[in-house]
């Protein structure tokens, strides 16, 4: 009846507008990433088709340290904190970065085929397309530009890095709250006539560890920055009332 135009036959299946419809939203979703933007059409039919989709609430781990890592993270929409823990009887946290729309977990990792190398935590509700290692390998083979583009991530993932390491060795304490801060406010903040105002999505807690300071040291760090007019405190609201000031702090 069909001839040459006949529809698939899962097309004709229970349910089948509902994965047409899935698969278009996966398809429209991953081409709204900077990383695989202008990636060919048959790339991205590819990586749809593999993607699971991901609603992960906040506080939840997408994965631990020392887990397998046998799935990569493409974060669609929210906030995720990457984390180490130190080892012995008062472990702490590292924070290593916080990261969110457009950005790629899990790849150094997968693609080494080897344990986590850092846990990665839900700082906000989350929507990620997850898709799994060997799916991965086999459409970065079939397209290699795509393996650039992915490249070029765990590139700039290592620079973010390095530049970690140079904060937390080159810089002192109230330097690194006070680029910490901007970086939080350029992320997250608003600007208003009062000045950039946020709510961080990290907890003071979680503001020491990115900095590698105690909790104590950045409650005295930022009480200075407000007594000295440069910021307000409000509850777990932040306003940056000198931006150009605090600038100069780092």
């Amino acid at each position: 009846m069909y001839g040459e135009n006949a529809p698939p036959s899962w097309a004709r299946l229970p349910g089948a507008r509902c994965r047409a419809v899935e698969h278009l939203t996966k398809l429209e979703g991953l081409q709204e990433f900077e990383l695989l933007a202008g990636l060919e059409e048959g790339f991205f039919q590819s990586i749809a088709i593999s993607a699971e989709v991901l609603e992960i609430g906040a506080g939840t781990a997408i994965y631990r340290e020392g887990q397998p890592s046998g799935a990569v993270y493409f974060m669609r929409e929210g906030r995720v904190k990457l984390h180490r823990t130190s080892g012995g009887p008062k472990s702490r946290d590292q924070i290593l970065g916080v990261v969110g729309d457009g950005s790629v977990l899990g790849l150094a990792s997968a693609l080494e085929g080897k344990p986590q190398s850092h846990g990665a935590s839900a700082l906000t509700d989350c929507v990620l397309y997850a898709v799994f290692r060997d799916d991965l390998v086999n459409l970065v083979l079939a397209h290699p530009e795509a393996a650039l583009r992915l490249a070029q991530a765990l590139a700039a993932r290592n620079r973010e890095l390095e530049d970690l390491v140079g904060d937390l060795v080159f810089h002192s304490a109230p330097q690194r709250v006070a680029r910490m801060l901007l970086n939080l406010a350029t992320e997250e903040g608003r600007v208003t006539k009062r000045g950039v105002v946020f709510e961080p999505s990290l907890s003071r807690q979680e503001m020491a560890e990115a900095t590698g300071i105690s909790r104590e040291a950045l409650s005295r760090a930022l009480s200075r920055l407000a007594q000295e007019g440069i910021l307000s405190l409000d509850g777990k609201t932040i306003t940056i009332l000198k931006p150009v000031e605090l600038r100069a702090r780092t």
